[in-house]
């Protein structure tokens, strides 16, 4: 009775009540799959092949759900239903490398860490029947136990299915991850103002946010001119374009709070014309796809939504002249818009769940119209998406646009004065409420 009472009394955003409900979450998978007790891993540094240096550490999502420790290879937390989790830190008495400082917040408060010296200290503390391990393959292996199952597909199944639901804890952070984010995206356009290269934009981005690449959610896409066609643009050009070879950046970029992500894109002009009055009506065009987010929607509604957006954007224009309806109907608009709407946001940047329907495991059939689609689910209060329409013109989908038996009725002089620019997207993250959806980006 004790700990309801402490569980009603944490405020619903405190990590108190977040971890109240991850227990519940957990006592409910444990008791349905046959488990006494998990361990779940952050995850251990992999070393470099033939060198004494390790790759940048990765937290296990898993753990980074229960604990906000992003820079603690080799730990574990350990939970039994109906005890309080312990957290275990493996800290080595050693001169060459410091542990990591811990942060701060309340979130020690219900997850004292207890330290070990080595790994087989912990090992010693770690429960012995009936235990499931959640963890990457690495530390899988030093944490296996007789009677351990590693990893099992149906424990993971059910928990992802709750994992979409995300917890008042969990807005937050993702609201902050936005917050930060939105800084550096303001800094990222005044850079290319200036008429910085890709890589000065990338780090005016990384200054004014505060983080560091490793802190990214994932690497930051720095693109201009016909780059931005190229949907995950990795390479960062050191040069600095003359004023008239400056035409567009698209960049997508967020940050992390806590191990949650953000993921916004934003798209630039470097001047009037053509190409800045389609990121105008693409912005616009977004928003009007984000109003329709709310529960008891399925995505792939969403995502013939933008499809009809792009074909109306497309006959507008004038770049295509056909109806919009015609130009989705032929599919036309997937030659220009080549991916999906949006995807979970959380843990990870393509957070999972999206194609669980139950805690089973059972998977949602794609529409037939869009049969790559990876969030196959109805929408639900507490899930948070990113809704990014885009518009792109992409060299290899422009051939085959040519060979169409509509290529006739496409404006070619206008698609080579726009192809420079390389493409749009437009990109924010939304929280589903109760009565329909919460722009976190736009209201940051």
């Amino acid at each position: 009775m004790k700990r309801t009472a402490n569980r009603a009394a944490a405020a619903p955003s405190s990590h108190a009540a977040h971890l109240a409900e991850l227990r519940q979450r957990y006592d409910h998978a444990l008791e349905t799959h046959g488990f006494d007790a998990v361990v779940i891993g952050a995850g251990s540094q992999l070393p470099v092949f033939g060198d004494d240096q390790h790759y940048p550490f990765r937290a296990h999502p898993w753990f980074v759900q229960w604990a906000p420790l992003t820079r603690h290879p080799d730990a574990c937390i350990v939970y039994r239903p109906g005890r309080a989790p312990v957290l275990l830190l493996v800290e080595p008495e050693d001169y060459w490398d410091r542990p990591a400082a811990l942060p701060g917040g309340d979130w020690a408060e219900g997850l004292p860490p207890q330290r070990c010296t080595s790994l087989a200290q912990l090992h010693r503390r770690l429960p012995r029947r009936r235990v499931a391990i959640l963890a990457p393959p690495e530390q899988a292996k030093q944490l296996a136990i007789v009677g351990s199952r590693l990893n099992p597909p149906a424990l993971l199944k059910h928990l992802a299915y709750d994992r979409a639901i995300k917890t008042a804890w969990e807005v937050a952070q993702i609201r902050l991850a936005t917050r930060l984010a939105l800084k550096g995206h303001a800094a990222a356009g005044t850079a290319f103002k200036a008429g910085g290269s890709e890589h000065e934009i990338s780090h005016a981005f990384l200054s004014a946010s505060g983080q560091s690449d490793d802190e990214l959610p994932y690497p930051t896409i720095v693109a201009l001119n016909e780059h931005a066609a190229t949907l995950h643009y990795r390479h960062r050009d050191r040069r600095r374009l003359p004023r008239r070879e400056r035409h567009s950046l698209l960049i997508d970029a967020g940050c992390s709070s806590a191990g949650y992500a953000s993921d916004i894109t934003r798209t630039w002009a470097a001047r009037r014309g053509p190409f800045a009055r389609l990121v105008a009506a693409m912005d616009e065009a977004q928003q009007r796809l984000c109003a329709l987010v709310r529960p008891g929607i399925a995505f792939g509604e969403l995502q013939l939504a933008a499809h009809d957006e792009v074909a109306t954007l497309l006959e507008d224009s004038g770049i295509v002249r056909l109806p919009a309806a015609q130009l989705c109907e032929e599919r036309i608009t997937d030659l220009f818009f080549p991916h999906g709407l949006g995807h979970y946001l959380g843990l990870q940047v393509h957070d999972i769940g999206g194609n669980l329907v139950d805690r089973k495991g059972s998977e949602g059939t794609p529409p037939a119209r869009f049969p790559r689609m990876r969030l196959n689910r109805t929408l639900a209060p507490g899930q948070v998406l990113t809704v990014e329409p885009g518009l792109y013109f992409i060299e290899p989908l422009l051939r085959k646009l040519r060979q169409h038996r509509r290529a006739r009725r496409v404006d070619w002089g206008l698609v080579e004065a726009l192809r420079p620019c390389g493409g749009i997207r437009i990109e924010d993250n939304v929280l589903v409420t109760p009565d329909g959806a919460a722009n976190l980006t736009r209201s940051a």
